[in-house]
């Protein structure tokens, strides 16, 4: 779990109070990157049994990741949630992790937003960006995009790749933040810059939109597009091939364009297999095959049942045209194939060209994050090194007001003792309330 290991790593930035031994429990975090997980396990065993939250909280993470023990989440809660109620903040951000992914304990978004409120207030970076995703969703708290955006703001301003992509979303769409594409643009480029997949592939479209104030850029277009299909961006693989076909921004390139289609086509994107189909279909670079077209026209059909009508029977009658062709192909018989290998054709319409590029719709939020490229995870960290992005979290010049403590984590196996915010709370003087009211829970 990149997020866990990145809230591990920030605690090589400061040092423990207390004397549990002589080795610095920083140790134990170089340990973890050598990935010598022995040693890291007992200097934080060591800390942890001597009441010391950073030690909880790395031996927290090992148990969670399976790291030099087995896994055990419950333990991991545990240890987590013996430091969080002292304040360590990454624990309390790993607690939130667990309740809002339901990764090994019970998913509960309002526990979730919980934990992310009170690491938010000590200006956690991911916590904000969780929480401003959460606002924006409205997830167990009153949907409120202004407050979205300036959480995402907060954190992309301090790097964070996945809050710069958020911020980018909202000026896209008007929301939170006056609709601006140039701002939209921006944000997305400096996402990219740091790896940012999803970043890539919206700014791509930008740009070859035209819809920026300096106009379409064809060729920054395609670079960003290829990147971001390298990358794994199913819909950029699709639009890879579609540029490459049309030779925009770029030399036309019909074996560059089916290489994209199938790939898109076997990683399951119905558009790609319709694509593909067309191509197979229609020769493209020299390989026609209509049997392979049929069966990727019907897949492309079967996996079209959310699509827009008119795209459906666009597929459907593909399918049906490549039907017809195969059937036509199987009476004539083989010889007969090989020697006229487009006698199908002359009886039976050929299926429809591949189309000029469809642009991606943008996609309303659900992992998870608003965007462009379909994706069913929730909101996720920035794609970064875990040392890197580490690096990059500081200390909020002024923390946020306290918020009110939250409930425990609950895990899935009813055995284990649930965690427990701190066990005394001192008498509120009127200052601390108006602190623990700042954020709106």
């Amino acid at each position: 779990m990149l997020s866990a290991l990145l809230a591990t790593f920030v605690l090589s930035l400061s040092q423990p109070a207390g004397d549990a031994g002589n080795v610095p429990v920083n140790e134990a975090v170089v340990a973890i990157e050598n990935g010598d997980f022995a040693r890291a396990f007992q200097i934080s065993k060591q800390y942890a049994d001597a009441g010391h939250p950073e030690g909880q909280h790395l031996l927290g993470y090992l148990y969670a990741n399976g790291l030099g023990v087995p896994k055990d989440i419950n333990t991991a809660v545990r240890y987590y949630a013996a430091a969080a109620q002292v304040g360590q903040v990454n624990s309390q951000f790993a607690l939130g992790e667990l309740a809002y992914t339901g990764d090994g304990a019970r998913q509960d978004f309002q526990r979730a937003a919980e934990w992310f409120n009170l690491a938010a207030a000590q200006g956690h970076l991911l916590a904000k960006t969780r929480l401003g995703y959460m606002y924006a969703e409205g997830q167990s708290v009153p949907q409120d995009f202004q407050r979205a955006a300036m959480l995402f703001e907060e954190a992309a301003n301090q790097g964070v790749a996945a809050a710069q992509y958020h911020l980018a979303l909202l000026y896209l769409e008007g929301t939170g933040r006056p609709k601006n594409l140039d701002q939209a643009g921006r944000w997305f480029e400096v996402a990219a810059q740091q790896g940012d997949a999803d970043s890539m592939y919206n700014l791509a479209l930008l740009l070859e939109s035209g819809r920026l104030s300096s106009g379409p850029a064809y060729e920054q277009s395609v670079a960003w597009m290829r990147r971001a299909a390298q990358s794994g961006v199913i819909p950029a693989k699709v639009s890879m091939g579609l540029l490459a076909f049309n030779g925009r921004g770029m030399q036309r390139s019909e074996a560059e364009a089916l290489k994209w289609f199938r790939e898109a086509a076997n990683d399951g994107s119905a558009e790609g297999m319709f694509l593909y189909a067309v191509a197979l279909s229609e020769g493209l670079n020299g390989t026609r095959d209509f049997s392979a077209a049929y069966n990727w026209a019907s897949r492309s059909v079967a996996a079209s049942d959310n699509e827009p009508v008119d795209v459906r029977q666009e597929r459907l009658a593909l399918a049906e045209q490549l039907r017809q062709i195969v059937e036509q192909q199987q009476r004539t018989g083989p010889s007969r194939q090989q020697a006229q290998p487009r006698t199908a054709q002359a009886t039976t319409p050929p299926p429809a060209p591949v189309r000029q590029q469809r642009p991606q719709p943008v996609r309303q939020a659900q992992s998870q994050p608003v965007r462009l490229t379909p994706d069913n995870s929730p909101a996720r960290p920035a794609p970064r090194s875990a040392i890197e992005a580490a690096r990059a979290q500081v200390e909020a010049s002024e923390p946020s007001p306290q918020p009110a403590r939250p409930a425990p984590v609950e895990e899935v196996p009813a055995q284990t003792p649930p965690p427990q915010p701190a066990a005394e709370v001192q008498e509120e003087t009127p200052a601390d309330v108006r602190r623990r009211r700042g954020l709106r829970f």
